[in-house]
């Protein structure tokens, strides 16, 4: 239910004990990221969420950080956990390492003589997730854990980055 925000899951148990449970999240993989770091101190109140497709390929990604030091990274295909990864979780990390190296040049945190931060240093702290719908999608391996098309990274690369650089401004 938190990967397609405007499905509401039912699920009825009619033995016995009666019991009837509904699934239903308005927010989508926003309120999915909220969940996962309820029991954790966000840095800011709200998930970052951007969405957007390309060429037949819609992308959504939510974000937020928290003051922990691990970083959870959940990416989807088509509802399916790629819990190996994949092209678009390569895209999403490229992006954001790309995007916050950018704007802490262009706003005078980072300084000339600075390195850029490194993959590891943006991610963490970070909860995201990664959810992209592909009309192909190729996986490696049988039990479709990692994505293995190329062109899923370069456009999860360009609608995150686009999106979040709006954001940032």
């Amino acid at each position: 239910a938190f990967l397609n925000r405007n499905i509401k899951l039912t699920i009825e148990d009619k033995r016995e004990h009666k019991q009837k449970k509904e699934f239903h999240y308005e927010g989508g993989i926003k309120s999915y990221v909220e969940h996962l770091n309820r029991s954790k101190q966000p840095i800011h109140e709200e998930p970052v969420y951007v969405e957007g497709s390309k060429d037949g390929i819609q992308v959504e990604v939510s974000l937020q950080y928290n003051e922990g030091y691990t970083n959870n990274i959940y990416s989807f295909t088509n509802n399916i956990h790629t819990y190996e990864g994949g092209t678009h979780e390569v895209g999403f990390k490229t992006a954001l390492t790309r995007v916050i190296n950018d704007y802490g040049r262009k706003n005078s945190i980072l300084k000339d003589a600075d390195s850029n931060l490194t993959g590891e240093d943006v991610r963490e702290g970070l909860t995201a997730i990664v959810s992209i719908k592909h009309p192909n999608p190729q996986f490696e391996g049988q039990t479709k854990t990692k994505l293995g098309n190329s062109e899923a990274r370069t456009i999860t690369e360009s609608v995150f980055s686009e999106a979040f650089e709006k954001f940032l401004l």
